[in-house]
């Protein structure tokens, strides 16, 4: 014999998977929320630091940031001062701050590979 559920048991049932489902949402990301232009600019700035700290290439080797702002994210900028209108170093954050990347490292002599010193990792 299969014993009938009442309607108030049925309803916390329902509000249970309802606050389980959204428990669940939350927890795997899918309400984020976008960051702010002075957010991603201290990641891009922490970037170029930890580029400049690597490669060995001083922060005096480059221009002031250029920020620039895309539908889906960030690109920051800094045009590397020995050969300015080739190389640059670029940072790309996505809009929800998840992802942060260089984009473009500098590179004076692009047709014959790497004129700087090459990054370590």
């Amino acid at each position: 014999m299969m014993a009938r559920l009442s309607a108030i048991t049925i309803r916390r049932l329902v509000l249970a998977g309802i606050a389980l489902a959204l428990v669940i949402a939350i927890a795997m990301g899918v309400f984020h929320r976008d960051i702010d232009a002075p957010t991603a600019a201290k990641i891009a700035d922490k970037l170029q630091v930890q580029y400049a700290r690597t490669s060995g290439q001083p922060p005096r080797a480059f221009t002031g940031r250029e920020d620039m702002q895309w539908a889906d994210g960030w690109e920051f900028r800094w045009r590397y001062l020995p050969c300015p209108e080739l190389a640059s170093l670029r940072v790309w954050i996505s809009r929800d701050g998840r992802s942060a990347r260089y984009a473009e490292l500098p590179d004076c002599a692009p047709d014959n590979g790497l004129n700087v010193a090459p990054l370590k990792v």
